[in-house]
């Protein structure tokens, strides 16, 4: 959903894109530079600092969104690029949770009474629908379904989700309702993929 607005948005990621490209920074930099904060914002997870994961958290999303404005502006967008973002973006996603999973373990970050001590559970669901909304995507469209960019929670939303509830220090709801939402789109994808494949 929300990578319909990047459109929208160009008028002030540009500016900051030509900085970056003026500056000489490869795409690839500003995708290790992303990969980076992840990896930071996991071990904050992990010790239970939601506040200052959140903030790592959207700084990692700003260079996620940065790099390909990048490439485009310097004419090096690439194939392998496009390969290299994809699987950063499936390490982060993976570490994000594996950190809150351990902070659930280890009593780092206090689990609602609502969780009942299931919070790791939860986590593991939100990994689990987060790759499934890529790889059905990535296999759909290899099958010949075209972009298929539909559903209710693609990766920008379920940054925002986590980054927003650990702001406030609610990264276990967060965690919930990506879980939830995450397989909600994989059955989207999937009558979407039905749809158009046949």
């Amino acid at each position: 959903m929300l990578n319909r607005l990047r459109d929208r948005v160009k008028g002030w990621i540009m500016p900051v894109a030509r900085l970056f490209a003026r500056s000489g920074v490869s795409p690839n930099a500003l995708t290790a530079l992303g990969l980076a904060c992840g990896v930071f914002a996991a071990l904050l997870f992990a010790a239970g600092e939601q506040l200052l994961a959140g903030v790592v958290l959207l700084v990692a999303g700003f260079f996620d969104l940065i790099d390909g404005a990048v490439a485009r502006l310097l004419q090096k967008e690439t194939a392998f690029g496009g390969v290299l973002d994809s699987v950063v973006d499936r390490y982060v996603d993976f570490l994000l949770f594996a950190g809150i999973i351990y902070a659930f373990i280890f009593h780092r970050i206090a689990e609602p009474g609502i969780l009942l001590g299931w919070g790791w559970l939860w986590g593991l669901l939100a990994i689990v629908g987060s790759f499934m909304v890529s790889y059905l995507r990535a296999r759909a469209e290899a099958a010949g379904s075209g972009r298929l960019d539909v559903g209710l929670a693609e990766r920008a939303e379920r940054l925002i989700i986590l980054a927003i509830g650990a702001l406030l220090g609610w990264t276990p709801y967060a965690v919930v309702v990506i879980a939830v939402i995450s397989h909600i789109t994989v059955v989207q994808r999937m009558v979407a993929a039905r749809r158009r494949l046949g």
